[in-house]
């Protein structure tokens, strides 16, 4: 089957306005893609679309002189946001992501293109965007979405163009943190995970190394994406890396089987580039530091190779279980938060409710029939 060019998409990325090339490309594929009628097997989904041009974008514009980006109202109000996030309040960069992500829904939901039209932002229409927002989701994504919008507001009144009252108007959704368990994993399914994994290709090397990070130190899948090469001392064992949720970098020990992974994955795995980052793109583009999603995107394939696909659907399921796996073997709330970096002791809580040992020291009996009066 022939495979049809996708002329249409990138003649009409290519001739859009002048707003830059970033802005061709998503205008040329908005006008384009609604009405869109090439031939199968052409892609119509907006983001998977948006991916290649931008990809595409990226390899064409080296030594290009593109035409300066005129940037609306919208874009320069977000700039200004994202650069108060993170120099004032010193956020990570996926906490400034989604922050970023529901004011800019804020802001084209209510057509706000210049300064004069944020008084459109009135009380009724903020608590019918985040109640919109939040009744397509979990309590806990609403909480989020309803502090992301609470934090845009305040900044909007801290720059004067917004009222005081706003902020107060975003309603709260009902979430008690503690009032479910952390899922988790056995042991012994874990270990089923990382014996999935192959070391005779480089791929194989590099997931294997990827998969004991996450099982044996419990690190998020961005703290693995950020490991560096310069940050690995094998002949003392020990881990450098520098949390996105932290400011001061931490040392972490490599168990022996660590230790032996990553070893084996810098001898005869680790593809050469100039990229710092420890975990690198083994395919097109090679050589550059992989990403978070990337990350997770490695320990969804291996789980599913390794039949767990209904058991781990995310990276966080393995932070968990090492988290609950340590604090059945008797470790204390305060080791577990600095080895999983929380600033604070009360994310760690919640592993309480699983120390089992501690939990039946406490428990009363269970009260006989007799005894209960009516």
């Amino acid at each position: 089957m022939k495979t049809p060019k996708p002329k249409v998409i990138v003649s009409a990325w290519s001739t859009a306005p002048a707003y830059g090339a970033e802005g061709s490309c998503c205008s040329g594929i908005n006008c384009h893609l609604p009405g869109c009628r090439c031939k199968t097997p052409a892609l119509r989904n907006l983001n998977c679309v948006r991916a290649a041009l931008n990809r595409l974008l990226e390899m064409v514009s080296t030594g290009v002189t593109t035409s300066p980006v005129r940037q609306d109202f919208t874009e320069s109000i977000l700039s200004q946001y994202a650069h108060h996030l993170e120099c004032v309040q010193g956020l990570a960069a996926q906490t400034i992501s989604y922050r970023l992500r529901y004011a800019r829904r804020l802001l084209r939901r209510g057509r706000i293109r210049r300064a004069s039209h944020l008084a459109k932002l009135t009380v009724d229409r903020i608590r019918r965007f985040v109640s919109g927002e939040g009744r397509r989701c979990r309590p806990s994504s609403g909480q989020v979405i309803a502090s992301s919008i609470r934090s845009f507001l305040r900044f909007l009144q801290f720059q004067g163009l917004a009222d005081s009252n706003l902020a107060a108007a975003v309603p709260t959704f009902a979430n008690w943190r503690l009032a479910s368990l952390p899922t988790t994993v056995s042991a012994a399914e874990l270990e089923r995970l990382t014996r999935a994994v192959g070391t005779v290709s480089p791929i194989g090397l590099r997931d294997r190394a990827i998969l004991l990070c996450m099982c044996e130190l419990g690190l998020r899948a961005s703290d693995v994406a950020d490991l560096r090469a310069d940050g690995v001392d094998v002949a003392t064992r020990v881990l450098r890396l520098r949390r996105r949720k932290q400011r001061d970098p931490a040392e972490l020990p490599m168990t022996p089987r660590l230790t032996a992974a990553i070893r084996s994955y810098l001898r005869r795995g680790r593809p050469l580039g100039p990229s710092p980052n420890l975990f690198l793109l083994h395919r097109a583009p090679c050589g550059q530091a992989m990403t978070s999603i990337g990350v997770r995107n490695v320990i969804l394939r291996r789980a599913a190779q390794a039949g767990l696909a209904d058991r781990i659907r995310g990276s966080h399921v393995i932070r968990h279980s090492v988290a609950c796996r340590l604090i059945n073997a008797g470790a204390t709330l305060k080791q577990i938060a600095d080895l999983l970096g929380h600033r604070s002791i009360d994310t760690t809580r919640i592993y309480a409710k699983v120390d089992l040992a501690s939990l039946a020291q406490v428990a009363l009996p269970w009260p006989a029939a007799e005894e209960v009066k009516p």
